[in-house]
C-alpha cells in the first residue's frame, strides 16, 4: 500500500499580492515528482532545489488567480494540496 504524503504551497501565501514580472512558487512535498495547475489549466512539472519544489511563472495577467499542486500520478492516486488563492497586481509597475 502506498503511503499518503502531504503536499502544500508555501508561497505565495493565501491572498498574497504578486507585483513582480516573474514569480517562483515554493512547494513543500516529499514526492518523487510534483506538478502544479494554475487557474484550472493543465498540469506542469515543478523543479526540485534546496529541499523544496519550485515552479517559475511569468507572462501572467493582473487579477485573481488560484493554484493547486499534486504529487505526479506515476504510481496511483496523487495527493493534492488545497487551493491557494492569490492576486497579481500590475507586474513590473
Amino acid at each position: 500500500m502506498r503511503k499518503a504524503s502531504s503536499i502544500s504551497i508555501e508561497f505565495p501565501g493565501e491572498g498574497e499580492i504578486i507585483t513582480s514580472p516573474t514569480y517562483s512558487f515554493r512547494i513543500d512535498a516529499e514526492a518523487p515528482r510534483v506538478e502544479i495547475a494554475i487557474d484550472g489549466g493543465g498540469w506542469a512539472s515543478c523543479r526540485r532545489s534546496d529541499d523544496y519544489w519550485w515552479f517559475d511563472w511569468s507572462d501572467y495577467e493582473p487579477g485573481f488567480h488560484q493554484a493547486i499542486v499534486r504529487e505526479a500520478p506515476d504510481a496511483g492516486p496523487a495527493p493534492r494540496s488545497g487551493v491557494r488563492r492569490f492576486v497579481v497586481g500590475n507586474p513590473g509597475r
